[in-house]
C-alpha cells in the first residue's frame, strides 16, 4: 500500500529525502503551512509539519522522535527584516509569508516573552508598506535587507534568549499506522542522510537547482554548504525532548 507523504518543498529539507531506497511512499510537495492544513484535515499519512502546530493534530498523529529539520544557532532561512529595533514592533505593521508555521509563532514566543507584545497581532500590510516582514525558507535566504535597518535570524534570537536548539519541524505518523510505519519512515531518513553525506556536491548541485527555478536567483556552493552546516537533522533523545517539550511546559501551547 502507497503511503501519503507530506514532504516540504524548501531545500532545507533535500537531506532528508534522498533515498530511492523506500518504494512505499507518495510524496506530496508543499511549504510547511501547506503541509500543517493537509495534516489537520487527515489527508496525510505521514508528514513533516511544523513542530509548533503539532497540538492541533496530536489526536490523530503521533511524533518520530530524534529526526527533524532543526537548528542550535543561526539557521540562515528563517529571517525577520524591520525597519525598527524588535523591541519596537508593537505599533508596527508588519508582513508575515503565509507559508510560515513554526516560524512566526516562535518570534511571537520571543516578543511576548521578552518585550511584552504579541508580534501576530501587530497590523498586517503588503510588502511595501510593511514596517517589518517575515520570511522562510528560499525566499529568506534569497531576500537582502536593502531598505531594513535590523535583520533577525531566529535560529540566532532564539538560541542566545532560550539557550536550546529549535526544533522547526517533525516528522508525524497517522496514529493507527504508527507501529507499523514509523521503523519505515526512520529507516528512509536514516538512509537518506547517508545518501546526502555521501555524495554531498549532487546534492549540493541538486539544491542549486531547485533553488533558482524557485527564486530566479542564484546560490553559491559555498552559501549552501554553510546553509546545510547550520541545519540539524538529527537530535539525540535529550536534545530532542527539551527542545520539543520546551514550550508546552512554559504554557506556551
Amino acid at each position: 500500500m502507497s503511503l501519503s507523504f507530506g514532504k516540504v518543498s524548501f531545500i532545507n529539507s533535500i537531506p532528508l529525502f534522498c533515498s530511492e531506497r523506500e518504494r512505499g511512499f507518495d510524496f506530496v510537495e508543499s511549504y510547511p503551512a501547506k503541509l500543517n492544513d493537509l495534516t489537520a484535515r487527515g489527508k496525510l499519512d505521514v508528514a513533516l509539519i511544523s513542530r509548533w502546530i503539532y497540538p492541533a493534530v496530536q489526536k490523530n498523529y503521533a511524533v518520530i522522535k530524534n529526526f527533524c529539520i532543526g537548528g542550535d544557532g543561526e539557521i540562515m532561512s528563517i529571517k525577520l527584516f524591520s525597519k525598527f529595533d524588535i523591541s519596537k514592533l508593537a505599533d508596527k505593521k508588519i508582513f508575515i509569508t503565509e507559508q510560515t508555521g513554526t516560524s512566526s509563532r516562535a518570534f511571537n514566543f520571543i516578543c511576548e516573552k521578552k518585550y511584552g507584545f504579541n508580534l501576530l497581532n501587530c497590523r498586517r500590510a503588503d510588502l511595501l508598506s510593511a514596517d517589518a516582514a517575515l520570511f522562510i525558507g528560499n525566499q529568506a535566504l534569497a531576500s537582502d535587507s536593502a531598505g531594513f535597518d535590523y535583520v533577525y535570524d531566529l535560529g540566532d534570537l532564539w538560541k542566545r534568549e532560550v539557550g536550546l536548539p529549535m526544533l522547526y519541524a517533525v516528522f508525524v505518523v497517522r496514529r493507527e499506522l504508527f507501529e507499523t510505519v514509523s521503523e519505515r519512515v526512520r529507516d528512509f531518513a536514516e538512509a537518506s542522510l547517508a545518501e546526502f553525506s555521501r555524495d554531498k556536491s549532487k546534492y549540493i548541485s541538486i539544491a542549486q537547482k531547485k533553488y533558482f527555478d524557485d527564486q530566479r536567483v542564484e546560490i553559491s556552493t559555498s552559501e549552501l554548504c554553510k546553509y546545510y552546516d547550520c541545519l540539524r537533522y538529527r537530535f539525540d533523545d535529550a536534545d530532542f525532548e527539551k527542545s520539543f517539550n520546551f514550550v508546552t511546559e512554559n504554557g506556551y501551547l
